[in-house]
């Protein structure tokens, strides 16, 4: 059963890998293949072993003929052993890596060093427990198997308990809720692989090596192999390993769901746009050179209201009517051509408060007498083009205001924007209490022709090019809404120091 969890781990982290190729995604499949490869060499050691009770048998080969073909399966003690000893030293080094990885405290995330000397003891122990060093520096002291043994387990348990108290810290430091859901997936998923870990790393390489060396193989090891366990502890055995291995496995699985829908939203998307581009170009084209004509015709029957048979003064009102129509849909397909064409973005240091006051002073033009809370640390930079970074914000903030007066609130409205410190990025959100979306309605805001507004005035390219900036400036965009309380759109930035 445990075997067969953790090849699941193993192919969900694998899977990771292959969608998302990052260091993060690298240490999470070492840590899969470590946990794998000791469970793998403690299971073939125990079936050789013997001696076990029947219920530990069922809990980990299913059946007495399956413990059996294991016991005989064809394979060196050297080559069990090391097996033991690649997994069992692997897993903290791995679990270390990440954890470092993960932390946003200054003084572990700038020294390389502290990485470099967390390699130094696994290589080193790898050396030491290859078979023909391990056999040579312990055949005449015996003692010193002990020693090994020891500080081995002293260390990789520092390794463990470091780790998790770093990884804890994170999670407490994290204030933004999507932030800290999304780091909980794969928080769960350490700590169960780790629950796993603990119940086999006390197994010893050397007590494989030394297989028929009564002094030291049998009195060391896994705990509950020692003694014949009751139902209770084997219930709690199961129990614990069940859970861990559910838990390790559900996270990691809804972890690399995340990484394939975000990839995949992205592609589609892509696509859509892609062919819309086309559509559009095509549309622009002909409707301008139609809406030409239509200007010149407008233009003659503007000279009929000289004829005395005709209402001049009506006919003047349809005249100035149309002309102003042509002049709107014109201006329409020029702001539509301008989000399809691709735009030269330049980016350069700015603060926070210099893209709040370029946003709200233009949308103080179209709402002046709308007042938006305003909490960002103003000394904070930036990289950014200011111009289009805050035609962006711009944008937010009047889907933001449109929201409020849609639901009627323009009373106790509230349109804020904010700024937020969070880990690796400068988060800026833009938050109203409007009417909220609905899940159908998040996953389509950011397709480009979209809209959930009037479609005469609108044309659904806002939040696209929203979108389309914000990945210019090698961020990210999320968005949170609910039915009937409102929105908040997130822009991450990397951060600049």
């Amino acid at each position: 059963m445990l075997i067969i969890l953790t090849c699941c781990l193993v192919m969900a982290s694998i899977l990771i890998l292959c969608v998302k190729r990052s260091k993060e995604s690298f240490y999470l499949c070492g840590l899969s293949l470590s946990l794998m490869l000791e469970i793998c060499g403690v299971m073939i050691f125990i079936a050789k072993k013997g001696g076990i009770s029947q219920e530990v048998v069922q809990f980990l080969y299913f059946s007495r003929s399956i413990q059996q073909k294991v016991q005989y399966f064809l394979i060196t003690f050297n080559q069990m052993g090391y097996l033991v000893a690649l997994g069992r030293i692997l897993f903290p080094y791995f679990l270390i890596q990440l954890a470092l990885h993960y932390t946003m405290i200054p003084f572990l995330r700038k020294n390389v060093r502290i990485s470099r000397m967390a390699t130094a003891f696994p290589v080193l122990m790898l050396i030491v427990y290859w078979p023909g060093i391990y056999r040579s520096i312990t055949e005449h002291y015996l003692q010193l198997q002990k020693i090994i043994a020891d500080v081995t387990l002293v260390v990789l348990t520092l390794y463990m308990v470091t780790a998790m108290a770093l990884l804890f810290y994170e999670y407490l430091s994290i204030s933004m809720r999507f932030c800290k859901r999304q780091f909980s997936l794969i928080a769960i998923c350490l700590v169960s692989m780790t629950g796993i870990y603990c119940l086999y790393y006390q197994q010893d390489p050397g007590q494989v090596y030394h297989f028929y060396s009564y002094t030291y193989a049998w009195n060391r090891g896994i705990g509950y192999l020692q003694v014949n366990p009751s139902f209770g502890s084997y219930v709690m055995l199961v129990v614990i390993s069940v859970i861990c291995c559910i838990l390790g496995f559900v996270s990691i699985f809804r972890y690399t769901q995340e990484n394939i829908m975000e990839n995949r939203e992205e592609v589609v998307m892509e696509r859509k746009f892609d062919t819309a581009r086309v559509g559009a170009s095509m549309f622009v084209h002909s409707m301008k050179n139609q809406l030409l004509s239509s200007k010149v015709i407008f233009k003659r029957i503007d000279q009929l209201y000289e004829n005395p048979e005709l209402d001049k003064d009506k006919l003047k009102e349809y005249v100035d009517a149309l002309e102003d129509l042509n002049g709107a849909l014109l201006g329409r397909m020029e702001e539509l051509y301008s989000f399809v064409k691709t735009n030269s973005i330049y980016i350069v240091p700015v603060t926070l408060k210099d893209i709040a006051e370029c946003t709200l002073e233009r949308f103080h033009e179209k709402y002046p007498d709308v007042q938006v809370h305003v909490d960002v640390n103003e000394e904070t930079e930036i990289l950014a083009d200011k111009i289009h970074f805050s035609e962006a914000l711009y944008n937010l903030l009047i889907n933001a205001q449109d929201a409020v007066v849609a639901a009627g609130r323009e009373q106790d409205g509230q349109v804020s924007l904010i700024s937020h410190n969070e880990r690796l990025y400068t988060v800026l959100e833009v938050k109203d209490n409007g009417n909220g979306m609905t899940k159908t309605q998040r996953k389509k805001i950011f397709e480009p022709f979209y809209s959930s507004k009037n479609s005469n005035f609108n044309w659904g390219m806002g939040l696209y090019y929203v979108r389309e900036i914000v990945k210019s400036h090698l961020g990210s965009i999320r968005v949170e809404s609910k039915e009937g309380v409102g929105s908040s759109f997130f822009i991450l930035l990397p951060k600049y120091q």
